[in-house]
């Protein structure tokens, strides 16, 4: 059909003689209608036939209070009145919420213009009609996803004022939202900050992008109680619906991380100085005593008492356990230092120099399963891992022959090492405890320090990797796990 020669029309009324109305109101974007003082349409567009769900027979001639919801349809004569007799161009409701009724009897939100027309005498309004929908929809999704976020969230006008703001931002700060609505932001700063902060906020306006706040700074907010705490800031620029320029702010609370911060850092500080005191303060004097004794059985010479020359032997015995208990101590603490220096590691290869440093019983034999070839990681560290646990496969294995199944494959962004032994095995009870310093299975393992599992889940984890055992189901022994990061990360490779 060609609208711009048969534009929907009433029949039997009285015509507006302008084929140009009759083409502008077909062509027009939006929905749009051309009513009398009647109330009564005389034009539609198939764009609002769209909208509304009517055919074009319906909409012509019809009363226009069929489009309006029930409740709105009783003043709505008078307010037409109203506008006819000071016509002008308008804008429907402003600052209203306007809805249309559709054929099916549900709502739509709209948004409607109105523009006054003479013709022949007569006043007719051209009204344009705008289906708010989609644009309702996605600030209803805008809304959720503010009021569902896991941080702290407020919604800024360039004049400082909080428009929006969400549940975890008022856990933060300790208010209820209404408290905090068409409040000023400053409300929620330090006193100190408040007086720079207009001046900060219109240098932002004048290049809005997103960005952190504070970069290299301490930030702290302001609670309700007048506590202040530490906060990480973003701020994304936005245009609302009406254009005006807004600050979709986050906001998260670090109290608890700067909290772990501090105390790692305490610790470690503890150990620095634990280290300096073991490789200084304790080896000195004990290297003193050794020499001692050594000056003391020269004294004695051969001739010493059996029951002397025994009880010397048992001292000397001691202080070797001692400096290896020190070196122990100093192996244990360095290996809570990430290393970053990576390469790419062929497990193969790494396996290959753990044997060579191994003393393998002929008895013992070694099957590899290697499913993952090669990665990027560290390479000393993780060798030392390897290294330990097939070494304790094979000291504590109670048999002449035994057999130890390594196999290593990709699971998921681990690469996932599994060191399986037919051996005595570990009581359940201790899975935890071997991994802890000093700890030994049993006591007759006197002569092992219970050092190597400590270190080796030292630097699992420190590596962001995890270690774990369990036993055999089908054999005797154990196997250890070993769950190693296959991908470079900030967190553990910068």
């Amino acid at each position: 059909m060609d609208h711009t020669e048969d534009a929907y029309h009433a029949p039997d009324k009285p015509l507006i003689h302008s084929d140009f109305l009759q083409q502008l109101v077909v062509c027009l974007p939006m929905g749009a209608m051309v009513v009398n003082t009647e109330a009564r349409i005389l034009f539609v567009n198939d764009s609002l036939v769209d909208i509304l769900g009517y055919s074009s027979d319906e909409l012509l001639n019809a009363d226009i209070d069929m489009l309006l919801p029930i409740s709105f349809r009783e003043n709505h004569k008078n307010l037409m009145q109203q506008f006819f007799k000071n016509p002008r161009k308008r804008q429907m409701g402003v600052g209203q919420s306007l809805f249309a009724r559709k054929k099916d009897g549900g709502h739509i939100p709209i948004e409607i213009g109105l523009n006054p027309i003479e013709q022949d005498g007569q006043t007719f309004v051209l009204a344009t009609l705008i289906d708010l929908t989609t644009r309702q929809r996605a600030s209803d999704m805008f809304q959720r996803s503010i009021q569902s976020a896991p941080h702290g969230v407020l919604v800024v006008s360039s004049e400082g004022t909080i428009r929006l703001t969400n549940e975890a931002l008022c856990q933060c700060f300790g208010y209820q939202s209404e408290a905090l609505i068409d409040q000023p932001l400053d409300m929620l700063l330090p006193e100190r900050y408040r007086k720079h902060h207009d001046q900060l906020r219109d240098s932002f306006h004048q290049n809005p992008t997103p960005r952190m706040m504070g970069v290299g700074r301490d930030l702290t907010a302001l609670h309700k109680d007048g506590r202040e705490f530490p906060v990480e800031i973003g701020l994304s620029p936005f245009a609302d619906e009406e254009g005006n320029e807004m600050v979709l702010v986050s906001l998260l609370d670090i109290t608890l991380r700067k909290r772990m911060e501090q105390e790692l850092r305490e610790t470690n500080t503890n150990l620095e100085e634990f280290t300096y005191v073991a490789s200084h303060d304790l080896r000195s004097p004990l290297r003193g005593i050794a020499d001692l004794l050594d000056w003391v059985k020269e004294d004695l010479g051969p001739d010493a008492l059996p029951d002397v020359s025994r009880n010397l032997d048992r001292i000397e015995v001691r202080i070797q356990r001692m400096e290896q208990l020190i070196d122990n101590l100093l192996t244990y603490a360095r290996a809570g230092k990430i290393e970053s220096n990576t390469q790419d590691i062929n497990i193969n290869t790494l396996l290959d120099n753990v044997m060579e440093l191994l003393a393998i019983p002929a008895g013992v034999t070694i099957t590899r399963d290697i499913q993952l070839e090669q990665f990027t990681s560290v390479w000393t560290p993780l060798e030392t891992v390897i290294r330990n646990l097939i070494s304790n496969a094979i000291k504590h294995h109670d048999q002449e022959t035994g057999n130890l199944f390594i196999r290593c494959v990709a699971e998921n962004n681990m690469c996932h090492f599994s060191i399986c032994d037919d051996g005595p095995g570990i009581p359940e009870a201790a899975f935890s405890r071997i991994f802890r310093l000093f700890q030994t299975v049993t006591s007759n393992e006197r002569s092992g320090t219970g050092i190597g599992l400590s270190v080796s889940r030292r630097l699992v984890e420190t590596h962001g990797g995890r270690i774990s055992v369990e036993s055999n189901q089908h054999q005797r022994g154990v196997t250890f796990h070993v769950w190693w990061p296959r991908f470079l990360r900030k967190d553990t490779h910068d």
